[in-house]
């Protein structure tokens, strides 16, 4: 019989328990990272405010005139009216001076790309983007600067914003019907006569097919901003309420993108932790994401205007194949153009070809169910 080395048996045992459980994933503070899921068994997401992504070109009927090449705005007498029209100095310098020529929005893609690819080297599979202009860029984003993502599904509908920035949406997984956009359903200030309608960017709504076969109904939004009243913001919540509903109680969907919604304003209002928790089965930043601050500074104070919504059928136990996983929900920091020596987001600067975007992106996924 052969002799069995009990110390050998001790040391393939141990080997054994380590392969099985694995190395703790520790972050740069050296806290656990939350056990990472195949890929097979996940679909990523991400939302990013990019900031501004415009072309170089004008468009037809959008207030596009700050982000064109100098050279064309010096040779143009209408830009010049109406850049000098403007009664803010600070937007009249930048309407009339900045340089938004092809070399600046290259290296902007480039970083931005940069942000979206850290996750797995290739990017989620679901992006949600805002403050995109039209869907030529958001093409030549994808074709020339995320090549290694893959994403078969490339789409913006154009909204009602003046300035012209849109939601793009993209994704690895191919659409089930065509992407639309759905208004706002604002309500009218009957105390002014000539009350009109806001110009709104609307809610993007793009439906994809899982490689479980099921539809995952994805919304993209961009919410009023803190600059207008605030019952936009309710009506903006209430509409994509009415949405969600409406796709039925055990669909799949989430929503995404820059709801402009400060942490003061969600605690007079309720409409993060009311009227939409209420709603939906999870917000991002209230079931997870608990050490991540928020997605946007400003004046000494982090908030989260950026957040991710899942519907019910995505938390609660149900018939559908996949599950939102809390302890996934972050925010991304790898991107080596992201943030400043502070820690905040990195505001992309013209002048010397660096930064980002003011917002972090936010990160979560859904997983198969067990």
């Amino acid at each position: 019989m052969t002799k069995v080395n009990p110390l050998l048996c001790l040391f393939s045992l141990c080997a054994y328990l380590f392969l099985s459980v694995g190395c703790a994933d520790t972050n740069s503070s050296g806290k656990n990272k939350a056990q990472k899921v195949d890929d097979g068994q996940k679909v990523s997401i991400m939302t990013y405010n990019v900031e501004n992504l415009f072309d170089t070109k004008p468009d037809a009927d959008r207030e596009d005139y700050t982000y064109l090449p100098k050279a064309l705005k010096d040779n143009s007498p209408e830009i010049q009216a109406v850049c000098n029209a403007m009664t803010n100095e600070f937007y009249k310098s930048e309407c009339l001076n900045l340089d938004w020529n092809q070399s600046v929005l290259d290296a902007k893609m480039a970083n931005i790309a940069e942000a979206i690819l850290q996750i797995d080297g290739r990017g989620a599979d679901i992006v949600i983007l805002s403050e995109v202009e039209n869907i030529l860029v958001l093409r030549e984003l994808n074709e020339r600067f995320l090549k290694k993502a893959g994403y078969q599904t490339v789409e913006l509908v154009e909204g009602e914003d003046e300035r012209g920035i849109d939601i793009g949406i993209l994704s690895r997984f191919p659409q089930t019907e065509r992407s639309r956009i759905n208004l706002i359903e604002f309500t009218p200030n009957t105390a002014k006569p000539d009350w009109k309608r806001p110009g709104s960017r609307g809610i993007m709504e793009v439906n994809l097919r899982l490689p479980s076969n099921e539809t995952l109904t994805v919304f993209g939004v961009h919410f009023p901003s803190q600059s207008n009243p605030r019952q936009e913001r309710i009506d903006a919540v209430n509409t994509l309420n009415k949405l969600m509903a409406a796709k039925g109680p055990g669909a799949l969907v989430i929503a995404g993108g820059d709801f402009n919604i400060i942490t003061t304003e969600d605690k007079e209002s309720g409409l993060f932790s009311s009227l939409l928790a209420e709603k939906w089965g999870a917000v991002s930043h209230l079931v997870g994401c608990k050490s991540c601050g928020g997605t946007h500074y400003y004046k000494g104070a982090w908030d989260f205007l950026d957040a991710l919504l899942f519907s019910r059928a995505l938390v609660d136990n149900g018939p559908a194949d996949y599950v939102l996983r809390p302890e996934s929900l972050r925010l991304p920091k790898s991107g080596k153009q992201q943030l400043r020596p502070d820690g905040t987001p990195n505001r992309f600067d013209v002048t010397t070809g660096k930064g980002a975007s003011d917002h972090m992106p936010l990160y979560g996924e859904i997983i198969l169910r067990k």
